[in-house]
């Protein structure tokens, strides 16, 4: 692998393997083929800590789909969960070419998994809250999802603000993944290092938000316990 960007974490910290992997799969991002997600989970497993976590970003990727490419509520979805399928039945496959040794520390999971968590439900709360109540956090929203998908900009610069607000719903249900590190999928692990090729304003947000650095009420809500890290990582 090769690691651009080490943010809120020392390359020392990596190799020393004092944080658990996960690696999230968003459906919309094309550089995550088989045989690169293969590469990551290869990389991971030699530097996590206890396990690895895959979650892939499935029913999420439904917002995308309705307000990018105008499909149902329903119909978004449908095909979100059927791109999720296919998605599982691929990283389904790399695992299962791993060792019994490797197999047995590799979680897979949907974002369904995540949904019934109760820290995971305190805090997307507490940030939607924000997002409506807070004019300079929601501008900022706005921004990461407008700056986040240059491929869309005529679509997107044709959105209503509602529209606009309805994208912004991926990185708001995103957020509490990011902040205190993920965990309740099943197993007492915090995965609390994500290696993803390219950083991004959501990023500067999330790393922030973990010091402290910005929106300091949001911070005091959110009770952030967990040190994460990201690295800007590409096979």
């Amino acid at each position: 692998m090769e690691i651009r960007k080490y943010l809120n974490v020392s390359k020392e910290e990596v190799e020393n393997k004092t944080h658990n992997i996960w690696l999230g799969i968003s459906l919309g991002n094309k550089y995550f083929t088989k045989e690169n997600i293969r590469k990551y989970l290869l990389w991971a497993l030699d530097y996590t800590k206890h396990s690895v976590l895959i979650v892939i970003g499935d029913a999420i990727h439904a917002v995308n789909l309705e307000v990018l490419d105008h499909k149902s509520p329903h119909a978004a979805f449908r095909k979100a969960l059927k791109l999720g399928d296919k998605k599982f039945d691929e990283i389904s496959s790399i695992i299962n070419e791993l060792t019994e040794d490797k197999k047995i520390k590799v979680k897979l999971a949907r974002w369904k998994d995540i949904l019934e968590v109760t820290q995971y439900q305190t805090d997307l709360i507490i940030i939607k809250d924000e997002f409506k109540s807070n004019k300079e956090f929601h501008d900022l929203i706005i921004d990461i999802v407008v700056c986040g998908r240059q491929d869309r900009s005529e679509t997107l610069d044709a959105l209503s603000p509602n529209k606009l607000d309805r994208l912004a719903e991926y990185i708001l249900n995103e957020l509490p993944h990011f902040i205190n590190g993920v965990q309740g999928y099943g197993d007492n692990q915090i995965y609390t290092l994500l290696p993803y090729p390219g950083l991004s304003k959501l990023d500067e947000l999330i790393i922030g938000l973990q010091n402290k650095t910005i929106f300091p009420e949001l911070t005091r809500k959110l009770q952030i316990k967990n040190k994460i890290g990201i690295v800007e990582a590409y096979v």
